[in-house]
């Protein structure tokens, strides 16, 4: 999967689930006597390194003083922690995630709808329930913050900012990180032409025991842009702490906007609203019938418009008028032109695209290789005394019935014999001894009684048939 992000996805950022990995700790590392300081020691590490730098030193100390150098698993970590370490990652936008998080939202999203035994015709009603539950707690949400508004924590402007763009959920964050202003100081200051270093210390207390923490906060007056090492707004998108410190210590009063993210504000158009939906009354809500009807023009027209360039580019500059003239904001599109150039050389700048497009007349499709199939190994449970006993039993019955051995079934001896002759009549014969009577003289209730009533009429009807022969035959001579 790694390579074929790379290959297919060559901007994104692959990451590892730090969860699953701290999940396995137990079981990687509980046989060492020192497994509990251990344990300490890598979340210290892990947590704790504000740098690159400072991992590499927290983790080889671990290492050396543990005597873990033999251990495959830390090795195998190790060679892979610009993947899953937190300060490798803190440079990249995630909006705070740092678990798959796959699995366990969708628990919580069908929690109190589905089961183990919901059938799937149950499960298509109860999945339009959950997601219409969910639409309307998310709108019962947005409604109280717009309506609502909730106290800030502080006299500070910045705060207030805030209270007025960000929703009740992500305000409660910011208000987080102006309590913790509290526990930060500035302890020193390099003073350069329009921008100032702060060193600033942070007081935690971590195991019951308190330590200081020391960032590097970087602001620069005429952009007001203020930065800090440990890269939580990067990270998270909420300024962090040390940064409001410092924009205190510079009697900042209003923030950019660039630090106030749309997608967290309270008055954002969600796009996914206009979506057909199966939980949707589209019948009574006339914002979506309308945007449906000017789709389907749009569509129309675009069907139209697209057959030459003449009238695409006269479309675009009507459209581009109407936007100008009532003051509307939509996302610029490129040159139509340039774009087409632009997506021919996307093409052939893609791996997979020249591949597919230089030797689709020379690769020859074949059916994938068999390949042993992923996951544990079947295995048979442990079975009680009792079950296995019943289950031999019902075997040998369930056997017995559907075998059908007609030769020891219908005789007994070791020189039983059935046979078949040429005319298709059935013959049964009893061989005993050099002897050979028919299978009418032996006793035998059941069904060797039936098979012997058989064998009579088919004697019976062969005397008759030879006697109707002769008698024919007789006729014919006379007549002759």
């Amino acid at each position: 999967m790694k390579k074929a992000i790379e290959l297919v996805f060559p901007n994104t950022r692959h990451r590892w689930c730090l969860w699953h990995i701290m999940k396995k700790i137990p079981e990687k590392l509980q046989g060492y006597a020192d497994y509990k300081d251990i344990k300490r020691e890598l979340k210290q590490v892990l947590y704790n390194s504000n740098s690159v730098h400072s991992f590499v030193y927290g983790w080889e100390k671990m290492i050396t003083i543990f005597s873990l150098q033999t251990n495959e698993w830390l090795y195998s970590l190790y060679e892979e922690q610009s993947r899953w370490v937190p300060c490798y990652l803190r440079n990249t936008f995630w909006g705070g995630m740092s678990t798959t998080q796959r699995s366990e939202s969708m628990n919580a999203f069908f929690d109190g709808y589905i089961n183990s035994q919901t059938t799937l015709q149950e499960f298509v009603k109860q999945y339009d329930n959950a997601l219409q539950h969910k639409i309307e707690k998310e709108t019962q949400a947005d409604f109280t913050s717009l309506n609502t508004t909730l106290p800030c924590g502080s006299q500070s402007l910045i705060e207030r900012q805030f209270q007025r763009h960000y929703t009740h959920a992500k305000f409660a964050e910011i208000q987080s990180e102006f309590r913790g202003k509290i526990n930060c100081f500035v302890d020193g200051v390099v003073v350069q032409d329009n921008s100032s270093l702060y060193r600033v210390t942070e007081d935690s207390i971590h195991n019951d025991s308190r330590e200081e923490r020391v960032f590097i906060v970087t602001f620069e007056r005429e952009t007001v842009t203020v930065n800090c090492s440990c890269l939580l707004f990067e990270f998270r998108g909420i300024i962090c702490s040390h940064c409001v410190c410092v924009l205190a210590q510079e009697r900042v009063t209003e923030l950019p906007s660039k630090y106030i993210l749309t997608r967290w504000c309270k008055n954002v158009h969600r796009k996914h609203t206009y979506i057909r939906a199966t939980h949707s009354n589209r019948e009574k809500d006339p914002h979506i019938q309308r945007y449906d009807h000017l789709c389907k023009t749009f569509g129309d027209i675009a069907e139209i418009a697209c057959e030459s360039i003449s009238m695409t580019e006269l479309l675009l500059h009507n459209l581009k008028s109407f936007v100008n003239d009532h003051g509307l904001q939509i996302t610029p599109s490129p040159n139509l032109n340039n774009n087409t150039n632009q997506q021919q050389d996307d093409f052939h700048d893609n791996n997979i695209g020249d591949d597919v497009h230089t030797n689709t007349n020379n690769v020859s499709i074949e059916s994938p290789k068999v390949v042993k199939r992923k996951g544990r190994p079947r295995t048979k449970r442990l079975k009680s005394t009792c079950e296995r006993v019943t289950r031999k039993t019902k075997s040998k019955k369930q056997t017995t019935r559907s075998s059908f051995p007609i030769a020891d079934t219908m005789m007994d001896g070791p020189n039983a014999t059935l046979t078949n002759n040429i005319d298709g009549t059935l013959h049964t014969y009893y061989t005993r001894a050099n002897s050979i009577e028919p299978v009418s003289s032996v006793q035998s209730p059941g069904f060797m009684s039936l098979l012997a009533s058989l064998h009579n009429e088919v004697q019976n009807t062969q005397s008759s048939t030879t006697n109707m022969e002769n008698d024919f035959a007789q006729q014919d001579n006379v007549f002759v």
